[in-house]
């Protein structure tokens, strides 16, 4: 798999030589790792490990497979432009964002069955949750049908949601769960829609950012 994000380029480009290509190991920040702090086990058994091949090197990426962090207020303002307009915004709003990167070896059938029928089960408790703005974004909408016909689906517009949280391509993409301050969560990789992540939602508004 190839990656072609410019900036992944650029800051690896010191450590690429011609000959024999490396290996370069990195956090999911991007940070350079030694080979030995990649190979350490995580303490999250979900954590995982993604490998790419770029034209003089092989860059090998540890995954945390759920992410805290934060965002500028400057870039949930063109989360909310891009896709939430003429809604109103109060401080205890909750965005979440289900993201689809296209059919890869993850999105399987059976997954996206499982999915279906999840959001079928859980949709109007989610719609129960007070100030929750929800979202369902595609950077390919290639296999989308595999969802059903009750999701409303949009286009990530400029590849906004793609740039912000997912600079590399996670398997079967994920979900993040932002408040109005930026601060969010995010599970990259493979998930439901079913309880957990309800509760994961209900946490995270009435107890603030954890």
């Amino acid at each position: 798999m190839k990656i072609t994000i410019t900036l992944i380029l650029i800051c690896f480009c010191n450590f690429i030589s011609f000959g024999q290509k490396k290996e370069l190991y990195v956090n999911d920040d991007f940070e350079y790792i030694s080979k030995t702090e990649f190979d350490k086990k995580s303490e999250q058994p979900l954590d995982y490990n993604l490998r790419f091949e770029l034209d003089s090197a092989y860059l090998n990426v540890k995954v945390v497979r759920y992410k805290k962090g934060e965002i500028e207020l400057k870039v949930l303002d063109s989360i909310k432009n891009a896709f939430y307009k003429n809604e109103k915004y109060s401080d205890n709003d909750i965005f979440l964002i289900n993201y689809y990167p296209g059919n890869d070896k993850c999105s399987s059938d059976g997954y996206k069955s499982n999915f279906k029928s999840k959001y079928n089960q859980y949709r109007r408790k989610f719609d129960k949750i007070e100030n929750l703005k929800q979202l369902f974004v595609y950077k390919s909408d290639d296999g989308l049908k595999g969802f059903g016909n009750k999701i409303d689906w949009k286009s990530d517009i400029n590849s906004l949601i793609e740039k912000t949280f997912y600079p590399i391509p996670y398997p079967c993409g994920g979900y993040v769960i932002i408040d109005s301050k930026g601060n969010y969560i995010s599970q990259r990789g493979e998930y439901a829609y079913w309880k957990g992540l309800l509760n994961k939602i209900k946490t995270f508004a009435n107890n603030g950012y954890k």
